[in-house]
């Protein structure tokens, strides 16, 4: 089966870069700006297109309710950030590698701008199996997007659903990893300015995790580490 690749994106997205080599997997833009010159420009480049308004994973949920049965063709889907920058070759490597191992939730290692130290990549490890996978830049088996897609809509922010995951998974041993030895960039700085949201992201991740209080594990470790080269 093929592979997937959905990104919301804006004006300076940067998926030109995702598919500027020989790309084993689709394309799925969803854009969200004003420019009808790039979206004539974006669906050119996409296999799928879809254009409306909104936050990223509830552009995601409203996609996928549209286009399941387009979906279920897909082995794995890679929905990251439009402001990532890594290689085609890397993200065919990404695929390659969830499957060889299996994997339920993934993502590549992370340089540039970072929220967590534990994304970044750790010398001498090739991939860790852990209990995070940050919203920035998830892959997922197509089952376990099937099963945490509802998730995508449990607040406006998007802010929690990286600690919530894993615990709706079952917190799966060996099947939820950081892969270091492929290494996006995040290109932007994360943002501060919460005035466009509704309600504070801060105050939205605290009400979600509370309701999982019993279940959802905050302190990021590592099961087991897969050496490097």
């Amino acid at each position: 089966m093929k592979n997937l690749v959905i990104s919301a994106v804006g004006d300076e997205s940067l998926h030109t870069e995702w598919i500027s080599g020989p790309a084993q997997f689709d394309l799925c833009l969803i854009y969200y700006g004003n420019s009808e010159e790039k979206a004539i420009q974006y669906e050119e480049q996409a296999k799928y297109f879809y254009q409306a308004k909104g936050m990223k994973y509830t552009l995601l949920h409203e996609w996928i309710g549209k286009n399941q049965d387009i979906l279920t063709q897909y082995a794995y889907v890679w929905m990251p950030d439009n402001d990532v920058s890594i290689s085609t070759e890397a993200i065919n490597q990404l695929f390659l590698t969830a499957e060889k191992y299996d994997l339920y939730l993934c993502q590549p290692a992370m340089r540039g701008y970072t929220s967590h130290p534990f994304t970044e990549p750790k010398p001498g490890s090739f991939m860790r199996f852990t209990n995070f996978v940050e919203v920035l830049a998830p892959l997922m088996h197509i089952n376990t997007l099937l099963k945490l897609k509802d998730s995508f809509v449990f607040n406006h922010s998007g802010w929690g659903y990286d600690y919530l995951w894993p615990y709706l998974l079952g917190h799966p041993p060996d099947r939820i990893a950081i892969i270091d030895d492929i290494v996006m960039v995040h290109t932007k700085p994360i943002g501060t300015d919460y005035t466009r949201f509704p309600k504070n992201p801060k105050k939205e991740m605290k009400e979600l995790l509370r309701q999982y209080k019993k279940g959802i594990k905050k302190d990021f470790f590592v099961h087991r580490t897969i050496p490097g080269k």
